[in-house]
């Protein structure tokens, strides 16, 4: 994976240049990114309409991807930020890779037919295969996906809330020094900004306008990422219709084999047969959900975010912010 392998470089460096590592390395993706988008002047040939992973982070993306990404005829694209701020510099949520200001909520309006066009020369798939793209912040860019690569597929995962916001509590913990700029923290990006984005875009969306300013821990800024995730999905399942595919977590877990033959057919990818499965099924292991359980919120968040949690039948539950 592109991760671990980043991981495994930046850690042989010496703590001292680390900082200016860091930098050198993501300012050189997003510059390789913007070469292969000048070298690749048409579009290459394709699979058809692409599907996107989607979900609140830690909620699974990962794993799914990993089983999708053995299927014979998908490629799969592990969370290329760098290739999307080259399609469109706005969706540089972390701000890695562009001093644009960032955009965490997309719809249509952000889709031009130059960004279609980019998106097909850096993502365009061999013929014969099918790209399969993850990247947890596109739950909440459906309509900018749509508009962009039309009639593409979505699949959706979700994870019960309360664990969702602790895990993104425990990340967020973390920070890492760059040379010239602020910290990169571990969730929330260069200084912060992809909270920055997310409360500001969030407010403009009139998702609880009143209430953002009140969430001051991680674990609620997590459960509200989360949220909103849920909202994104639920706008646009009518309009989806069968090209929205959606499944618990809990499911992949502890039924991998009927629920990743529901994802294949219901994503419109071929049975690679009982090989494939059984090798699929051995890659799906169980998530850690001992973060906590206490989790407050303000109070029609709170409510929302029940709602949800037993839409989905989930345990945990969102208790009122202390008086």
């Amino acid at each position: 994976m592109k991760s671990t392998y980043r991981t495994a470089l930046i850690s042989a460096i010496p703590a001292a240049a680390a900082p200016l590592a860091r930098t050198l390395y993501y300012r050189s993706l997003g510059t390789r990114a913007r070469l292969r988008l000048k070298l690749r002047s048409t579009s290459a040939p394709g699979g058809g309409a692409p599907i996107f992973i989607i979900g609140c982070g830690r909620s699974g993306t990962s794993i799914l991807g990993r089983v999708l990404a053995m299927h014979p005829r998908v490629q799969y694209i592990y969370e290329p930020y760098d290739l999307w701020a080259a399609i469109h510099p706005v969706t540089d949520f972390l701000q890695l890779y562009s001093h644009d200001e960032p955009r965490c909520l997309l719809d249509a309006r952000s889709a031009t037919s130059e960004t279609s066009s980019r998106f097909q020369r850096l993502m365009s798939p061999p013929p014969g295969f099918t790209l399969v793209e993850k990247s947890p912040i596109n739950a909440l860019r459906i309509g900018f996906l749509d508009a962009v690569a039309p009639g593409a597929r979505f699949v959706h995962i979700v994870r019960d809330g309360v664990d969702v916001a602790h895990s993104i509590e425990r990340i967020a913990a973390t920070a890492r020094r760059l040379a010239f700029r602020p910290p990169l923290n571990n969730w929330w990006g260069v200084g912060n900004m992809k909270w920055i984005a997310l409360e500001r875009d969030g407010i403009a969306a009139r998702y609880y306008s009143d209430d953002v300013s009140r969430l001051i821990t991680d674990a609620q800024r997590g459960a509200y990422e989360w949220l909103l995730s849920q909202h994104q999905v639920n706008a646009w399942r009518a309009h989806l219709g069968m090209r929205l595919v959606e499944l618990r977590l809990d499911d992949l877990v502890n039924d991998p084999r009927a629920t990743l033959v529901s994802v294949i057919d219901g994503a419109g990818l071929p049975h690679p047969g009982e090989e494939w499965l059984d090798r699929a099924i051995h890659e799906v292991r169980p998530v850690t959900s001992d973060y906590g359980t206490e989790l407050t919120l303000p109070a029609q968040m709170r409510a929302d975010f029940n709602k949800f949690q037993e839409l989905y039948d989930f345990k945990g539950r969102a208790g009122p912010l202390p008086a």
